[in-house]
């Protein structure tokens, strides 16, 4: 999704090609717990912490956590990364952006290692942010999940290699904490993970029966069923703007949320963190389609009632769609029939 197809035909073909490599390489900064007591071959070292200066002292926070689902990662693997933050300040945390910078540092491809060489601290260098509305009271935890795919070579070099990666917190737009971590991304065939099948519990064994006198059968009294009233449907309703925006993201051909509840009146917001464009359909045509272009937002206003069902649709889909639900309820201090 992040590389475009043309044939490298010279090592200086490839040099101009590392800063989209690096960016490959971001996803395995997230692979690891920050803690040197962890061992595996994603964290080659300790993480380097830095503490930066607060213009607002009572707001302050912290990553207690970096971690993956497996800490041997190779190239080409699809991985799931948590990330753990903690408010340590006195105000509410609204927003958190996680700022990423990733140096290229040694690859395992000899080629690709010597055109590396020659190349300048800025070509070696990709930043890249996230940003998250999860919302963070005062000493409280809270958890952002992301499912990466990482890419096992590009032109027919592989990807594989050493980085330094340094993570960059910011809340409520103000820098708190950098990490710095040495991560390896390692080479071999990519292996393919399914969760493990819970058991089914063997059947209880049937209970041996005695013979016993067939009881006389006590005659049924007849009654007369009330007939059920057929429910009377839910009324359309149509509301005027609340103010409200419910942000929910797409990030690598995903819903961050797939099911979102809403009021009617409310504006839900999308943000495209891809470098593609997709468009969201509505299943039942009750809204014209969404096109969302690489890294905007785009909002709607849901003013009526009723569940809207969205499919995503982008070029070179090959799989599925992935589906979002909006469930637009109604308001009733904001509402006109």
């Amino acid at each position: 999704m992040f590389l475009n197809k043309e044939t490298i035909h010279r090592i200086g073909d490839l040099m101009n090609k590392m800063p989209l490599i690096v960016f490959l390489i971001l996803i395995v900064a997230l692979s690891g717990c920050t803690s040197p007591k962890e061992t595996g071959t994603t964290i080659t070292g300790p993480a380097v912490v830095q503490r930066f200066e607060r213009a607002n002292t009572n707001l302050d926070a912290t990553i207690t956590e970096l971690k993956f689902d497996r800490n041997d990662v190779r190239a080409g693997e699809k991985l799931t990364a948590e990330i753990f933050l903690v408010n340590t300040g006195t105000e509410k945390i609204t927003k958190e952006t996680v700022e990423i910078k990733a140096v290229v540092k040694t690859l395992d491809d000899t080629l690709a290692n010597l055109a590396l060489k020659t190349m300048s601290d800025e070509k070696k260098t990709r930043d890249f942010t996230m940003d998250f509305d999860t919302g963070i009271e005062p000493g409280k935890k809270e958890k952002i999940s992301a499912v990466f795919t990482t890419v096992k070579e590009m032109e027919g070099r592989s990807l594989a290699g050493t980085y330094d990666v340094t993570i960059t917190l910011y809340v409520n737009g103000q820098k708190i904490e950098a990490r710095v971590l040495p991560i390896m991304l390692r080479g071999g065939e990519p292996r393919v993970f399914t969760p493990t099948p819970t058991p089914t519990p063997a059947p209880s064994p049937t209970p041996t029966m005695t013979s016993t006198p067939t009881p006389t059968p006590t005659p049924e009294v007849t009654e007369t069923e009330t007939p059920t009233p057929t429910p009377t449907p839910e009324p359309v309703v149509v509301a005027t703007p609340t103010g409200r925006v419910v942000y929910t993201k797409i990030y690598n051909s995903f819903f961050s949320d797939p099911v979102l509840k809403i009021n009617a009146g409310d504006k839900v917001e999308w943000n495209n963190m891809d470098d593609i464009t997709y468009t969201l359909v509505e299943k039942e045509s009750r809204l014209s389609n969404i096109t969302i272009k690489d890294g905007k937002r785009v909002p709607n206003i849901f003013n009526q009632t009723g569940d809207y069902h969205f499919k995503m649709i982008y070029s070179g889909l090959r799989t599925t769609p992935k589906e979002q639900n909006v469930s637009v309820r109604v308001n009733a201090s904001n509402s006109s029939k």
